[in-house]
């Protein structure tokens, strides 16, 4: 390989560096979705029929993995107490396949944890018994 070519295809990856340190990359890159290394986001996830809900709250930091560690944290509501339900917040994420348990609580109590290693997190309210709610909206 040429001394120019070589020289070249360094330049080229240094370009590529550069551009994703500082967000700037193509318009195909970005119609998947914004990526981004660090932020904070809060909703407010409801259970089914009126059970519940969870104010929550997370943050995300991207590591040198490609993957996400951050904390969340909230706080839950039983808006039917007398129901023998309780909530429960469940989190999913690429790579899950499936909704997890992650906090549940009695009404106002609050909660907070970490989580590392992740990535597409999002959460959601059910009850006990299954009335789960939908997904946190982006």
């Amino acid at each position: 390989m040429s001394n120019k070519r070589v020289r070249g295809l360094l330049i080229s990856a240094v370009a590529v560096a550069v551009a994703s340190m500082t967000g700037m990359s193509s318009a195909a890159a970005q119609s998947a979705g914004p990526v981004t290394m660090q932020g904070d986001k809060c909703r407010t996830v409801y259970a089914k029929s009126g059970k519940g809900y969870a104010d929550v709250c997370w943050t995300w930091h991207a590591d040198s993995h490609g993957t996400y560690y951050g904390s969340y944290w909230g706080s839950f509501y039983d808006t039917a107490p007398s129901d023998r339900q309780w909530v429960v917040l469940q989190a999913t994420w690429n790579g899950a396949g499936r909704w997890v348990p992650v906090k549940s609580a009695a009404n106002g109590e609050d909660f907070r944890d970490e989580y590392s290693g992740l990535r597409g997190l999002t959460f959601r309210a059910c009850t006990n018994q299954g009335y789960c709610g939908s997904a946190a909206a982006p």
